[in-house]
């Protein structure tokens, strides 16, 4: 976790993301944001519904973000970078926050 941001790389990541962020809160942060992309979008969210029903039941969803990014495919003799790609990886930011 960096700044109360929250990258989910693996699938295993839950239970880390979950003590990162009341890590986070406990600290003082009023905000957590959680990222996933790819396969890992169910799990970011997930954990952050996990936080806001069963952890602090003073915490709301205050942001969504989709978006995506070019997904470059190594190997097959490919040249790095092909200016022609065809694949993108989707993405998702949820912020969670405290209510005031």
């Amino acid at each position: 976790m960096n700044n109360g941001i929250i990258k989910v790389r693996k699938r295993t990541d839950k239970n880390d993301a979950i003590k990162d962020a009341i890590f986070s809160f406990a600290n003082g942060n009023n905000s957590v944001i959680i990222k996933g992309e790819g396969r890992e979008i169910s799990r970011a969210v997930e954990i952050a519904e996990i936080i806001r029903h069963r952890m602090f039941p003073s915490i709301e969803i205050s942001d969504i973000t989709l978006g995506s990014r070019p997904f470059y495919r190594k190997g097959k003799k490919r040249k790095k970078r092909q200016n022609n790609y065809k694949n993108f990886v989707s993405q998702i930011q949820i912020e969670i926050s405290k209510k005031l």
